[in-house]
């Protein structure tokens, strides 16, 4: 796979200097941004055009799930993950009802985020016959 440009938006700094450095230890995921809040993160969106937005659902000023929409109106082609601690089936369908490609909980960042990225990333083949 290329690498992908990706832009984490989660106002958990803690979480974010372990994702970020999770994420750009990846050989295959190229430039790695991040935002604090729903408004920064549509910003640098827009600017950067990631291939892929992970975003928490608590964000400051907005929710993740606010976010969604409006990315999917500027940047129709970008891959959406929502990656936060409220794992509960509610928000799953919430999130993915917004716009969201998938959902990945935060303690499975490890192991279920960069699969995630991949799946959506990998181009589908043609059906034959």
């Amino acid at each position: 796979m290329e690498t992908c440009r990706l832009l984490l938006v989660d106002n958990n700094n803690a979480f974010v200097r372990i994702a970020m450095r999770f994420l750009q230890s990846q050989p295959d995921l190229g430039r790695v941004a991040s935002a604090e809040s729903a408004a920064r993160g549509l910003s640098l969106a827009s600017q950067l055009r990631p291939e892929v937005v992970v975003l928490d659902l608590h964000l400051q000023q907005a929710s993740g799930l606010d976010l969604i929409p409006s990315l999917r109106r500027r940047l129709p082609e970008v891959k959406v993950i929502v990656l936060t601690l409220w794992s509960s089936e509610p928000y799953r369908q919430a999130a993915l009802a917004a716009g969201a490609d998938d959902f990945v909980s935060k303690d499975r960042l490890h192991t279920d985020l960069l699969p995630a990225i991949r799946r959506l990333l990998r181009p589908t083949a043609p059906v034959i016959g």
